[in-house]
């Protein structure tokens, strides 16, 4: 399980991730586009200045909880490390799919956590990459959605954008 699992979160990790998306962009269902999401949270690093790491911990937990329910069975979360998520989704209607998506797990950090008495309002910044148009590889998805969180942080947080290849 360690090697394949984040201890604290219990999400997938990066090498659990990559063979599981290597798998979807492999053998998903023909027409149907994969978005791989780039999940960063907002300002996360005052929390675990002001809060301390317990309660950042805490928080990363209740995230990865929220981001999973958020999400249909087939669809693939893993935590890379510190509050990066990744999540990888088959999307049948390709952006528009993508971005109910990407909304939908917004909306379910925007629900105050309850951490040590203190209500934390967590947001996030998420960057879209899609199968097949923005890469072939994952590597290419990854890097794509990786640059396209930055152009969301860049445009006012709490968002999502999608990867354009003059990024």
């Amino acid at each position: 399980l360690l090697a394949t699992h984040d201890t604290l979160t219990g999400l997938p990790n990066r090498a659990l991730l990559n063979d599981r998306v290597q798998h979807m962009l492999q053998s998903g269902p023909r027409n149907s586009s994969v978005a791989v999401m780039f999940i960063d949270l907002d300002r996360f690093k005052e929390v675990n200045d002001s809060l301390g790491h317990e309660p950042g911990d805490m928080l990363l937990c209740e995230v990865a909880r929220r981001l999973r329910n958020g999400l249909r069975p087939a669809d693939v979360i893993a935590r890379l490390g510190g509050d990066e998520f990744v999540v990888a989704a088959y999307c049948s209607s390709g952006k528009a799919s993508a971005s109910i998506i990407a909304g939908k797990l917004l909306a379910t950090l925007a629900t105050p956590v309850n951490i040590g008495g203190h209500a934390v309002v967590i947001g996030a910044s998420i960057g879209i990459s899609m199968f097949p148009e923005d890469g072939q590889t994952k590597e290419a998805l990854f890097q794509a959605a990786d640059t396209a969180m930055y152009r969301a942080k860049d445009g006012g947080r709490n968002g999502y954008c999608f990867f354009e290849p003059e990024m």
